[in-house]
């Protein structure tokens, strides 16, 4: 089970159920990689994040319509961390 222990760097808060991370990159064609590659995971796992993004940065804010973020949630954060690590030089 996926819960917030194993996430690093995420910004949560209770009310309302949200939950941020701010991603670095070096270039814009490695930001355009990882939102390509989230929008991939968004597909498959028919969850889908806000996400804003510019040249060299992208923020990731996972929600729920739930009274508390879940397992769901949480596994979909561990997931954009992957791929956060594949085209990032510094998670924020």
């Amino acid at each position: 089970m996926t819960d917030a222990s194993d996430l690093t760097g995420w910004r949560i808060n209770n009310e309302p159920p949200v939950m941020t991370k701010r991603y670095e990159f070096e270039s814009y064609d490695e930001t355009r990689l990882f939102v390509n590659a989230l929008a991939d995971l968004s597909e498959q796992t028919d969850y889908f994040p806000n996400m804003t993004f510019n040249r060299v940065q992208a923020t990731v804010t996972i929600f729920t319509d739930e009274k508390a973020l879940g397992e769901k949630e949480f596994g979909f954060a561990l997931a954009t961390d992957k791929l956060g690590a594949e085209y990032s030089k510094s998670a924020s």
